[in-house]
């Protein structure tokens, strides 16, 4: 069996807008900062995690879990509003909105713990 877990951090999504950063850290580690078409991968141990992202106006606070050997995927969206183009066409700039999608594969036979063969 692992004894760590994995987080995959993308911004592939067809309805992200390709602007602006968004700025990832789990329990408060290591700074990610992913631009539109990026992924990252990081391990993680078991147990429970606080994921914390923003896109410099929209905060968001993620609390999960994750099991030995588990895969985790946030695909991390920054989408426009209802009254985006409108702001942008008044003032030349508009609030773009932070959506984190949550999924997660599941744990293959070969990493799952294997009773011993004599």
């Amino acid at each position: 069996m692992s004894a760590s877990a994995r987080v995959t951090l993308n911004r592939t999504h067809k309805k992200d807008v390709g602007q602006r950063q968004v700025v990832v850290t789990i329990d408060d580690g290591a700074k990610t900062t992913l631009m539109f078409g990026e992924t990252a991968t990081l391990e993680i141990p078991p147990g429970d995690h606080v994921m914390k992202a923003h896109n410099t106006l929209v905060w968001k606070t993620v609390p999960f879990a994750v099991a030995p050997g588990e895969q985790v995927t946030f695909t991390l969206i920054n989408h426009p509003g209802r009254l985006t183009l409108g702001f942008l066409a008044l003032i030349g700039v508009a609030p773009l909105f932070l959506t984190i999608e949550e999924s997660r594969a599941a744990v293959s036979p070969s990493e799952s713990a294997a009773p011993d063969r004599p």
